[in-house]
């Protein structure tokens, strides 16, 4: 007689019955009170298989889970889910080997689980190599281990910035060392400011100073432009001294460079002795002449122009004698030089008294 494939309702009843039998041999948990699986249909005869306690057919048919739904709803409700391949009634008919297999297996961890363990690392060997957990224990998840914490590296010094006023101040230094040096053609000196802009200015800072030196010579420039032209000129009336400054038959230079005039005192012109001033200007093209001490005479060094001491000329392209300035006594008895008045010898204007100064 061919045999039959068991129902769903058989199939859901054997389950039941092996959990409860796994739940009496391990002793942890009560035994569940068995459950009546619902009656078959009558058409349908369980055979038992060789050596196994034969399964009571139910009365009466019950009503079957109408859908997949339903099926999977009374595994979930059962605990263990049936393998893809159940055997047949026959297969699974020992009592002693049923009931050792829910027990050897046990309830595994979630996928979840053994990921998260493999992540951290603590698994040690395959879930199937561990021991089995007893039945309707919780599975404790490993902990967590904490992160190391990462040394902090060492932060960087920042930057040493300048302030303006150091800047300034190197600035200052290092000018004052060069301007110095060059008045007073000290190579210490420049060399002072040469290390002392390379050692402390740094090139952001000598930027910005060469930048304030432009600004600073174009600001000088501008105010410059601002205020005209103004010819200073010595004033035309001046004191030179007494008379006993001058002894007879000299030329003194000491007004020359700043007024342009020499005192001559000499007896040289008409025999009379006298004290009167020549202007240092060659009556030829302009230029200044030198008096030469010991040939006595004035020289012009452009022309080759001579003069007597008493500013008559005798050699070179000069046409004329010297001029001479106004000449006088002031009130506290020292000579005062004229310059704004001329005399000139070939008008006979040396006779002129205010032109000299008699010397008694």
């Amino acid at each position: 007689m061919e045999e039959k494939k068991p129902s769903t309702s058989d199939i859901l009843a054997k389950i039941r019955a092996q959990k409860a039998a796994a739940a009496a041999a391990s002793g942890d948990a009560p035994a569940a009170p068995p459950v009546a699986p619902p009656p078959a249909p009558a058409s349908e005869a369980v055979v038992p298989t060789e050596g196994a306690p034969a399964v009571p057919k139910p009365a009466a048919p019950t009503a079957k889970p109408g859908s997949t739904k339903d099926i999977m709803a009374a595994i979930r409700a059962g605990g263990v889910k049936p393998a893809a391949a159940a055997p047949a009634p026959a297969a699974t008919a020992a009592p002693a080997a049923a009931a050792a297999t829910p027990a050897a297996a046990g309830p595994r961890p979630s996928v979840q689980d053994m990921l998260k363990a493999v992540r951290e690392g603590k698994v040690a060997a395959a879930p199937a190599q561990s021991a089995a957990p007893k039945a309707g224990a919780p599975v404790a998840a490993p902990p967590i281990p904490s992160k190391p914490v990462a040394a902090a590296k060492a932060a960087k010094p920042a930057p040493a910035r300048r302030s303006l006023a150091s800047v300034v101040t190197v600035a200052c230094v290092s000018g004052f060392c060069f301007v110095a040096g060059g008045m007073l053609g000290s190579a210490f000196l420049v060399s002072l400011g040469i290390f002392v802009w390379v050692a402390l200015m740094t090139p952001f800072a000598a930027a910005w100073t060469a930048v304030a030196g432009i600004s600073g010579i174009w600001t000088l420039g501008v105010a410059r432009f601002m205020f005209p032209n103004v010819l200073v000129e010595p004033p035309s009336k001046f004191k030179v001294g007494p008379a006993s400054d001058y002894p007879i038959n000299t030329v003194s230079n000491k007004w020359k460079d700043q007024f342009g005039v020499w005192i001559v005192h000499t007896d040289q012109y008409e025999g009379r002795n006298m004290i009167f001033a020549l202007t240092s200007v060659c009556t030829h093209l302009g230029c200044t002449p030198n008096w030469l001490d010991g040939e006595q005479k004035f020289k012009c060094p452009c022309h080759g122009s001579g003069f007597y001491i008493t500013g008559v000329n005798f050699e070179g392209p000069a046409p004329r004698p010297l001029e001479r300035a106004g000449l006088r006594i002031a009130e506290d008895g020292m000579l005062e030089v004229n310059k704004s008045v001329k005399f000139q010898e070939e008008m006979g204007q040396w006779i002129d008294p205010t032109s000299y100064v008699p010397v008694v």
